[in-house]
């Protein structure tokens, strides 16, 4: 269920820039106190904060407000933090969200496993809150030069597109001319051979020496 609507999402359709275009940001995790304090922080910084306290309603929060980032811990219940990554990525609409995932653990074989799934970023609780700001404002700078650079591209193969179309139009019209044009030549050839054919009883007919009966 999760999967198949989020493959529906279209962020062109969704995203939109919070007040003073800082950004929005998704914090999912069941601790109720790092959210809140998460929150006055990030509002300092002008971006808009949604909170979650779980995944499994992950499909909902994407059809109404799609983030410029999210901040996951990956040990939720039911739908865990990795599940939901595993998600994001899988779908050309939502896998440029970066994803910063915040845990208490420090373990190896987890952090592997979260940048395996396409995470940006991986920090331990207790976080720094200059530190993860910064990673932030880095990371929806870079998602945002590259959404726009992908944006001149697809200008410019559209308009490489046109070129090609009016390119192909322009060959099609010339070989049409081309024909036309030998269509004529032979024509005219003809009536020169012709002219050339009957000219020695043309020049008796103009000098009167008519044929007799």
């Amino acid at each position: 269920m999760l999967k198949n609507q989020c493959n529906d999402l279209d962020l062109k359709d969704h995203c939109r820039m919070a007040p003073g275009g800082a950004g929005r940001i998704l914090i999912i995790d069941v601790d109720a106190d790092f959210r809140q304090r998460l929150r006055k922080v990030l509002h300092v910084d002008g971006f808009d904060v949604i909170e979650s306290d779980t995944c499994e309603n992950l499909d909902q929060i994407l059809s109404e407000h799609v983030p410029d980032l999210v901040i996951l811990e990956p040990l939720m219940p039911n739908v865990d933090g990795f599940t939901a990554c595993e998600i994001l990525s899988q779908h050309a609409n939502t896998r440029r969200i970066p994803v910063i995932m915040v845990t208490s653990l420090e373990d190896c074989d987890i952090i592997d496993w979260a940048f395996d799934l396409g995470v940006f970023d991986f920090m331990t609780k207790p976080i720094h809150e200059t530190i993860l700001r910064n990673r932030i404002r880095v990371l929806i700078n870079q998602v945002r030069e590259t959404s726009e650079y992908q944006n001149d591209h697809n200008k410019m193969m559209s308009q490489v597109q046109e070129y090609e179309s009016e390119l192909r139009k322009f060959k099609s019209l010339f070989r049409e001319e081309l024909i036309e044009h030998k269509r004529t030549r032979r024509l005219v050839n003809h009536f020169k051979q012709a002219f050339q054919t009957h000219y020695p009883l043309r020049k008796k007919l103009t000098e009167g020496d008519h044929p007799h009966a």
